[in-house]
């Protein structure tokens, strides 16, 4: 009972994999904790989640590309695959309501945990704090700069919501096309 035998089983688990999973909660856990703050969808359950549901299916199809009995084991069609469920999974947050639409940005925080996710399971520990700061600077900081700059307005009951695409259409009281995001 080879496959049974608990030391082979556990090899894989050491300081190195208890590192990556903190790393991973760190990362995760701070981009769902300014979505929690926020009051958007997806907070920090859901943030480390995805992240971990990333890091696991990577991690793992690494491993076992490694493994001698594994021919056709292959990390880079598991990340695939990753990708486009991750991308199922944000579709599901996007809403068209009233001819505003909302839930981009969670959809993209999404795609972006799955990814620090899976950079955690390739080794690259910096990349993944680094690309999540990024993410609260872009949630955070940019939605500032786009009030400061006057690319985005309130609208009552809607929150903030932009122009359309193309709109040269400087009187924001006559109608126009706008895209909401609730998650300026």
């Amino acid at each position: 009972m080879e496959w049974l035998d608990w030391q082979s089983q556990t090899a894989h688990i050491d300081s190195k994999f208890f590192f990556e999973i903190l790393i991973l909660l760190f990362s995760a856990g701070i981009i769902g904790l300014e979505r929690q703050i926020s009051k958007k969808p997806a907070g920090i359950r859901t943030s480390i989640l995805i992240a971990l549901g990333s890091f696991l299916f990577v991690k793992y199809s690494v491993l076992v590309a490694h493994d001698v009995r594994a021919v056709n084991a292959d990390p880079a069609r598991v990340l695939g695959q990753v990708v486009t469920g991750i991308g199922f999974l944000g579709a599901g947050t996007i809403m068209n309501k009233e001819g505003l639409v909302s839930g981009l940005t969670t959809a993209s925080t999404i795609w972006v945990q799955a990814a620090i996710g899976a950079i955690v399971a390739f080794g690259y520990y910096i990349d993944a704090i680094i690309f999540s700061v990024l993410v609260l600077f872009i949630l955070q900081g940019m939605s500032k700069i786009e009030i400061w700059l006057h690319l985005s307005h309130k609208v009552k009951g809607k929150g903030r919501v932009r122009a359309g695409v193309g709109s040269s259409n400087k009187n924001k009281n006559q109608d126009q096309e706008y895209y909401y995001e609730e998650d300026f």
